[in-house]
């Protein structure tokens, strides 16, 4: 399991509870990790259970893309 996939398990519920292009945004990158925040750098974004986590400028932005 990659630390993003066990981010998005632990607020699971939260972010399920996004509504449409309703995102949750973290502007505090010092709670994550570089190994995290450099894989959005390189990939863009992450897909995981419906739930999709990406870098917008200096903030990680999560969204719900069953919603």
């Amino acid at each position: 399991m990659t630390k993003i996939e066990k981010f998005i398990d632990n607020n699971l519920e939260l972010f399920n509870s996004l509504g449409n292009s309703e995102v949750c945004e973290y502007k505090d990158l010092s709670e994550f990790d570089s190994d995290f925040i450099d894989y959005l750098k390189l990939n863009y974004r992450f897909d995981y259970k419906g739930i999709c986590v990406y870098l917008v400028d200096s903030e990680i932005w999560v969204e719900n893309m069953l919603s």
